[in-house]
């Protein structure tokens, strides 16, 4: 894989990836898992309140509670399967006809943080596939985590001040360096998890090119976060 810098806000993040072919697709669980600094408590209004979320995620109709639905500026949309507060939350993210399992967990650690694990599985096309590998899917769910470290005072693991990924900082130095690294990150979760070497470097080029060309957001985030 490419050689990054290395970048403390990349490494506060553990990740995993499960592969399964399906003939035309392939179905990835990407799990991207970190420790922030507040308690489960004090994190979970961030998750399920519409006034919070537009602060780090986006603009988010209808409802969160168990067994209701929502909708994102971007038209994806989905139902709330389970909540278990302050600790369980298990949704469906439902867009071009696909309804994808997406879990998160918030549990407590024994210094009052909390270990967050962020679980998205998904069936992608063999083609795109073959063309991103798991980082096109990925990257989306960096950027959320990255938001609500910065949102929630950062994480317990990296000291510094963890910056916003808006729009104008995604297309900025340290944006572009952070969209190559996780690029770079995901390829190599992609070789770890059985693709071969050029296919997992193939992944990484052409995904981080794609995201130089047109840097991802979160749905409905303002420029100012």
């Amino acid at each position: 894989m490419t050689d990054t810098e290395p970048l403390p806000f990349v490494e506060a993040v553990r990740r995993s990836l499960e592969i399964e072919e399906r003939g035309a697709h392939v179905r990835t669980a990407l799990t991207l898992t970190c420790n922030l600094a507040l308690a489960p408590a004090q994190l979970w209004p961030l998750l399920v309140d519409r006034s919070e979320l537009a602060h780090w995620y986006g603009q988010l109709n209808g409802s969160l509670s168990e067994g209701g639905r929502y909708r994102l500026a971007d038209g994806t949309q989905g139902q709330v399967l389970e909540l278990v507060e302050p600790h369980k939350l298990s949704l469906t993210c439902e867009k071009d006809g696909e309804a994808d399992p997406l879990q998160i967990r918030l549990d407590p650690e024994d210094d009052g943080t909390t270990s967050l694990r962020l679980t998205h599985t998904t069936l992608i096309d063999r083609e795109d596939f073959d063309r991103y590998g798991p980082g096109a899917a990925a990257i989306h769910w960096e950027i959320a985590v990255m938001a609500l470290a910065s949102r929630t005072g950062g994480w317990s693991t990296c000291g510094d001040c963890v910056p916003m990924p808006t729009p104008q900082w995604l297309e900025g130095p340290d944006g572009a360096a952070h969209l190559q690294a996780w690029s770079v990150r995901w390829a190599a979760e992609a070789l770890a998890a059985g693709v071969d070497e050029a296919s997992a470097r193939r992944g990484e080029l052409a995904t981080s090119r794609a995201c130089q060309e047109d840097p991802p957001a979160m749905a409905g985030m303002t420029p100012e976060g």
